[in-house]
């Protein structure tokens, strides 16, 4: 079975039981690459706690999993506050009984060389791209000890492993993900797994909302594009959710402390 013509996610097949009976929390669940995930998890046969700060899809994410037969709620919630982070965990367990994996997702940008950037500016995009992913572990970790056993995957980026113009704050954060999930893999061995993913530019609504609002939208497009520059095209959500659901099965079963990039060659000869 292949997606239905229109489909927002072309390239997602059907399911192969890879997380049947896992429950998964997915944070920014609701747009991009969360969404996909999330979607993927579900028809993977994991029941998903979909988590973001705001409804932001068409329909939301908890719905279109239903609509494809799987199982999933949605939790609004700020992840950069702790008591939200707390009650997404309550959720799953409350829901479902159980928690086997967190995928800490959520995550943003501001553009600007850091003179540019405000106080306010800066801790944004930390507290949202780093400090989200400490409370997550904060909250789930309880859990997972009792069990003796989890799964933790963040979302980093190619550009936690280079730098690019005009972005400190996402650079600083992103590369600290990338060490943060390397040095939770130590302190959590053996019996709870920590991942990471790093995409290349990918076709997700903010980065098409960029490209709108860009003085010359084509030759931004462009620009990013020619970042994937073996496959000179964006990814598609789903292309780094296939990546996550590695991470995120048993199949990976030895695989920890490890930065997963899928970036269409952007980092190859860096």
């Amino acid at each position: 079975m292949t997606a239905p013509i229109g489909d927002e996610h072309p390239g997602m097949g059907p399911g192969l039981g890879r997380l049947r009976g896992k429950v998964a929390v997915v944070t920014g669940a609701d747009s991009g690459i969360g969404r996909a995930t999330a979607r993927l998890f579900a028809r993977e046969g994991a029941r998903v706690v979909c988590v973001d700060i705001r409804e932001s899809g068409q329909p939301r994410i908890d719905r279109l999993i239903q609509q494809d037969g799987g199982e999933a709620v949605f939790v609004q919630a700020d992840v950069t506050v702790r008591a939200d982070c707390d009650r997404m965990i309550a959720a799953a367990l409350d829901t479902y009984g159980d928690l086997d994996i967190l995928f800490n997702n959520a995550g943003t940008g501001i553009r600007g060389r850091i003179d540019e950037l405000s106080d306010e500016d800066w801790q944004f995009v930390l507290n949202t791209n780093l400090t989200s992913i400490y409370h997550g572990v904060r909250a789930a970790l309880p859990h997972f000890l009792r069990r003796g056993r989890g799964n933790i995957i963040n979302t980093a980026s190619t550009f936690g492993l280079l730098a690019t113009e005009r972005y400190p704050a996402y650079c600083a954060s992103k590369g600290a993900v990338v060490l943060l999930t390397r040095q939770l893999a130590i302190d959590l061995a053996p019996n709870i797994r920590v991942n990471c993913v790093c995409p290349g530019a990918t076709e997700t609504p903010r980065m098409l909302q960029n490209i709108a609002a860009a003085a010359d939208p084509a030759q931004y497009r462009a620009r990013v594009t020619a970042l994937n520059r073996c496959m000179q095209r964006l990814a598609r959500p789903e292309e780094i959710a296939y990546g996550v659901l590695f991470l995120a099965s048993d199949e990976s079963s030895f695989v920890t402390g490890h930065a997963l990039v899928i970036d269409g060659g952007q980092t190859i000869d860096a």
